[in-house]
């Protein structure tokens, strides 16, 4: 059964006094001023003051070795599925990290220059061939990665160079919350010994983290090497529970899984806008069309569309990552109760920006049966907004199955439509060229 939660008494869900708990000395200890800078303690010895009460949430694990408590300090457990696990114990089958995603990497140098993607700039695992460094082995070059949340991190995994007899024999391992505050997990621990076996490398004790480096110490022949980060917990379903479970998290690129570990569809790679109107959305259309251009449209049934350029004219129809929308059935997996409608064109400067909880709408983008119909009186304007869309809709177009999202869900006749490649040429955002003249960018997301 999946982990669902990974916030530990020291995120804003728990409760100290009605105030939060934290620490900005390294000290371990608990009260209620400043910023945790460090993750060592959060699997060392936790000291909680006197007259606290850290309260663990039902379904969440807290990792540490031992908790001193200072005169009436209490820790309070709630549920049965509150938990309190040594930091020491991992998970046999850890969730891996190693999206093919440039914000989440980050090198202080790479062989030629090599812009990420490029030759010598490859680092996620299995890729076919790594990143190498600026130098054979300098001692100080790195390859960092970035979680975009904190997270219980329990180890890495590392490959040596796909094509070529190059790898990192040994290395240094830190781990930080922000980028600033690190922790030396090994000062010089064995890693790889050949081009593509994959070498897991549990920390000592779980550790909790946002960011990861690995620092080469010895290689054969060149500092080349492929990297993913071993989760403690499982995966999340969705970034709605990304945001409940880590009020930090930032908006980018994440791994969820929709049903869960125990459910048919596998984890895919989403983006995550951890912002707008309070954040936790989760991108499921994304089409960014170019003026005088009419592609076709693609329906993703294992995988999520990801958020590439927003710059109006840029033509994405190539792209297989950023161009596309869920199909219905593949939509019904997820588990959320808003949708999140955005729309722009070249033809004029209005924005369609609204969410809605509209039963009809969602069940009718589930399923690809019934209609969108009374979207028009349930909505709330959002951030930019200034459309006639969906309050002047007075027509629907109904059990339209996949292009339930794209093919007129809502317009008003001849004057103000939706459309994304709508009866296969039209491209629409609050208008009625009737025609692909005009560049436009279509979102759906869900919450």
């Amino acid at each position: 059964m999946k982990i669902l939660l990974f916030i530990s008494f020291f995120m804003l869900s728990f409760i100290v006094q009605a105030q939060t708990s934290t620490n900005s000395t390294g000290s371990g200890n608990f009260n209620n001023s400043a910023t945790w800078t460090s993750p060592k303690d959060l699997t060392g010895n936790a000291n909680i003051l006197t007259g606290h009460t850290v309260t663990i949430p039902a379904g969440n694990n807290v990792y540490s070795n031992k908790i001193t408590f200072n005169g009436s300090a209490r820790l309070a457990l709630p549920s049965s599925t509150s938990k309190w696990i040594a930091a020491t114990i991992f998970n046999a089958s850890p969730p891996t990290e190693s999206l093919n995603v440039q914000a989440n990497w980050s090198s202080n140098s790479v062989f030629s220059g090599d812009a990420y993607g490029v030759t010598h700039y490859k680092p996620w695992i299995d890729s076919d061939q790594a990143w190498s460094a600026g130098s054979a082995n300098n001692g100080a070059d790195f390859l960092l990665y970035d979680l975009k949340s904190i997270q219980w991190v329990q180890g890495i995994v590392t490959q040596g160079r796909a094509n070529m007899d190059q790898w990192v024999t040994s290395a240094k391992v830190e781990v930080s919350p922000d980028n600033a505050n690190w922790v030396t997990v090994y000062a010089n621990t064995s890693l790889n010994s050949d081009r593509n076996t994959k070498v897991f490398r549990n920390f000592p004790n779980v550790m909790y983290a946002r960011y990861v480096r690995v620092t080469p110490v010895s290689v054969l022949n060149f500092a080349s090497m492929r990297m993913g980060v071993l989760l403690r917990e499982q995966i999340f379903k969705s970034c709605k529970e990304i945001l409940n479970n880590n009020a930090s998290a930032v908006s980018g690129i994440y791994n969820i899984d929709p049903d869960g570990v125990v459910g048919a569809q596998p984890t895919t790679s989403c983006y995550c806008d951890m912002t707008t109107d309070g954040g936790g959305w989760t991108l499921v259309l994304n089409y960014l069309h170019a003026a005088n251009t009419n592609p076709a449209l693609v329906v993703k049934t294992n995988t999520l569309p990801l958020l590439g350029s927003t710059t109006l004219g840029t033509n994405e129809s190539a792209s297989t990552t950023t161009w596309g929308h869920v199909s219905s059935s593949y939509l019904n997996t997820y588990t959320f109760s808003e949708l999140r409608f955005y729309g722009k064109t070249s033809a004029h400067t209005r924005t369609i920006h609204f969410k809605t909880s509209h039963a009809g709408t969602i069940n009718y983008f589930k399923t690809g049966s019934g209609s969108a119909s009374g979207i028009q009186s349930s909505f709330t304007a959002l951030t930019g907004h200034n459309a006639y869309l969906p309050a002047s809709a007075g027509s629907f177009f109904s059990n339209e199955a996949n292009n339930s999202m794209t093919n007129f869900p809502m317009y008003f006749h001849g004057t103000y439509h939706w459309g994304i490649y709508g009866s296969a040429y039209r491209w629409e955002v609050d208008d009625f060229p009737n025609n692909s003249a005009n560049s436009t960018h279509h979102q759906i997301w869900i919450r």
